[in-house]
């Protein structure tokens, strides 16, 4: 998807607080002015300015204002449905306690708030106990102060559960930061379900059982397997497309369309998908190609910028038959030299890519594999790689690729998407290549980083007691995010011990090990080392515990080695250390995270799933990702919350933009 951007509005004012009305003239007011006249009536700031600001002074119940406003509104109006003789849904209002600082009955005036609030009751069958509005709001903000006071009186009193596990997305997150590894690893793990108010990491949802431990191990084990490599370094299977190789190709064909682009009748021609000769204008038609393995050993044949090019238009694709030969896992780099035609700031071109097979008449599949669209942004006469990672084993693949006979069909199927806004100019965006790599497995180096930040150089190497004994210490300090006793080390040594003989090499020994670490509830588990005894006053988290719930309220993931680092210097917990790392995390993309998430949940976007009168996707998604990028801009902008209620604003995108 493209970039977001900030459009202001000029807004007209359709609604002002009644009480102002018949004073104040809305049309004449700014929207400062007017956030002014919305601070001096707010409700919640009144009652934040009345509240103790001292966190150690008590509150107070409110129970005069029961009993000279409250009861007698509620005995009139309630207490025919919900009294002595009547308690529908079983509540008799004139037995709740009144005060929900200690009392037994906070839920229940929970429930009164939420129907009184929404106009729900009295019910509208009833006109003769209908509430007046001065009632409803003097019913309302009475409870709705009690409520918050009750909720600080019982967050400061109550021993609330800081021991859960970490989420799906927690845990998939952590496993890619601490292993280095950049793609989904938790995809057997089942979806969270939401709390009552919507978020999926309430401790009271996060439960385990023993069968998700052994589950949590196996996955732990494969997503170590995948970190780290055993044996030389493996060789590549490459398919190099070049577009000029193509053309020639095609043109030996004799019911080659050809074309000239200055022709005065190509137009038709030239919006469609085609290979091109720059230099000379030659055209001709093409939507596919058949690719096979290089077998000279070379494994990147980047060439010269060729005067020949494929040309996508919007929504064009181009399909490459990759046979049956790529392997099984590993990462599958794509390698794309694009540019694109014209470089307006009003329109984006980005790259997508899909894969597909075609086994029979009646079976056939066909998926997007890449996480993201890529957006091109070099021009056509100085196109630049970009580049798409896809791990093979986390697609869906033909399963008779490996089969000898030729039926059902073996072939596997790249797909290269141009995802556009372009519009049909006279002159349109268009995206031109010319030359395409395909790599699998891929290897930035060998052994890859993540490999060599496990098993990293030591002078111990050759004596497998020292150097495991250096792996687990490091490898535990950053899964477990707290130092680590000689003791702990020594109880996963033993099991090293254990496990040695069953294996060829030190290393696939270890990892069996290291799967035991990522499976204990140090990892898996978010806890607190305070005391279980109610009786004690509150305590403060030691700077280790502060440095992982830092991390994964603002990543959603483990403590990087900085912030490790100032958890064991004791820093951390002063005020002008813990800003800096704050400030420091913010700017990380990783916090991208926690927009994406707690957005995403607070907001309930998953009903978008159920938007089907939204048939665009690109639409579709655009739409998801607004609020996402409204609230990030907020908060890496440090703009106030009232944005969210009257921002003069909005973040959108293209596609947004024109929808």
């Amino acid at each position: 998807m493209s970039n977001w951007f900030r459009i202001t509005l000029v807004i007209g004012v359709a609604y002002l607080h009644p009480a102002l009305a018949a004073d104040i003239d809305p049309h004449s007011l700014s929207l400062d002015q007017l956030r002014d006249v919305g601070r001096k009536q707010s409700r919640f700031l009144t009652e934040q300015a009345t509240q103790p600001t001292d966190p150690e002074e008590s509150f107070e119940a409110n129970l005069s204002d029961y009993r000279k406003f409250i009861a007698p509104v509620l005995q009139k109006h309630c207490l025919a449905c919900h009294g002595p003789d009547q308690s529908e849904g079983r509540l008799q209002v004139d037995q709740l306690n009144p005060d929900l600082l200690t009392g037994d009955d906070v839920e229940r005036w929970r429930e009164i708030y939420n129907v009184l609030s929404n106009s729900e009751m009295p019910p509208d069958y009833e006109p003769d106990y209908a509430l007046a509005d001065t009632d409803r709001g003097r019913l309302v903000d009475w409870l709705s102060n009690e409520i918050n006071k009750a909720a600080q009186v019982r967050r400061n009193t109550s021993r609330h559960s800081s021991f859960r596990r970490l989420t799906k997305y927690e845990y998939d997150y952590a496993l890619q930061d601490l292993l280095g590894v950049p793609f989904s690893l938790a995809g057997r793990l089942p979806p969270e379900t939401a709390s009552e108010d919507g978020f999926k990491n309430s401790s009271n949802m996060l439960q385990m059982s023993a069968m998700q431990f052994e589950t949590y191990r196996e996955i732990g084990l494969n997503a170590l397997n995948r970190a780290t490599v055993l044996g030389e370094r493996p060789q590549p299977v490459t398919y190099v497309i070049s577009m000029k190789e193509e053309m020639e190709r095609t043109l030996s064909d004799p019911k080659a369309e050809v074309f000239q682009h200055s022709d005065a009748n190509s137009r038709n021609n030239r919006n469609r998908q085609h290979l091109m000769n720059r230099e000379t204008g030659q055209g001709v038609p093409f939507s596919n190609t058949k690719a096979l393995p290089r077998t000279d050993g070379v494994t990147d044949k980047a060439s010269e910028n060729s005067p020949v090019v494929l040309v996508l238009s919007r929504s064009n694709e181009l399909k490459i038959n990759l046979d049956r030969f790529l392997p099984d896992d590993g990462i599958m780099r794509v390698r794309i030299r694009a540019g694109r035609t014209t470089m307006s700031d009003t329109e984006y071109a980005a790259l997508r890519l899909g894969f597909s097979a075609h086994t029979s008449n009646n079976a056939n599949f066909s998926n997007v594999i890449s996480d993201r669209d890529v957006p091109v942004t070099a021009s056509a006469d100085q196109p630049e790689f970009i580049h798409f990672d896809i791990p093979l084993s986390d697609i869906q693949r033909n399963p008779f690729r490996k089969q000898e006979r030729t039926f059902p069909r073996r072939d596997e199927f790249l797909h290269i998407r141009n995802i556009s806004n372009a519009r049909g100019e006279e002159t349109p965006l268009q995206v031109v290549i010319d030359q395409i790599e395909v790599i699998a497995p891929f290897y930035e180096d060998w052994p890859p980083k993540s490999h060599t930040d496990i098993f990293f150089p030591s002078d111990h190497k050759a004596d497998e007691t020292a150097y495991g004994r250096e792996v687990l210490s490091r490898f535990t300090r950053r899964a477990w995010r707290r130092p680590v006793s000689t003791a702990e080390v020594e109880r996963l040594m033993t099991l090293f011990v254990d496990y040695r003989p069953q294996f060829d090499t030190f290393e696939e020994a270890m990892l069996e090990v290291l799967a035991t670490v990522l499976a204990a509830p140090e990892f898996l588990y978010l806890s607190s080392t305070s005391s279980a005894d109610p009786s004690e006053k509150p305590h403060s988290i030691s700077d280790w515990e502060l440095a992982s719930r830092l991390s994964f309220f603002l990543w959603s993931s483990i403590p990087d080695d900085e912030l490790l680092a100032v958890a064991e210097q004791g820093t951390l917990s002063q005020p002008a250390v813990l800003s800096a790392q704050v400030d420091r995390m913010l700017a990380d993309p990783r916090s991208r995270r926690f927009s994406e998430h707690f957005v995403q949940q607070w907001l309930g976007l998953d009903g978008l799933n159920s938007a089907t009168h939204v048939t665009d996707t690109t639409l579709k998604d655009a739409m998801r990702q607004e609020p996402i990028a409204f609230f990030e801009h907020v908060l890496k902008n440090d703009r106030t919350a009232m944005d969210f209620l009257h921002a003069d604003y909005v973040v959108v995108n293209e596609r947004l933009a024109r929808h």
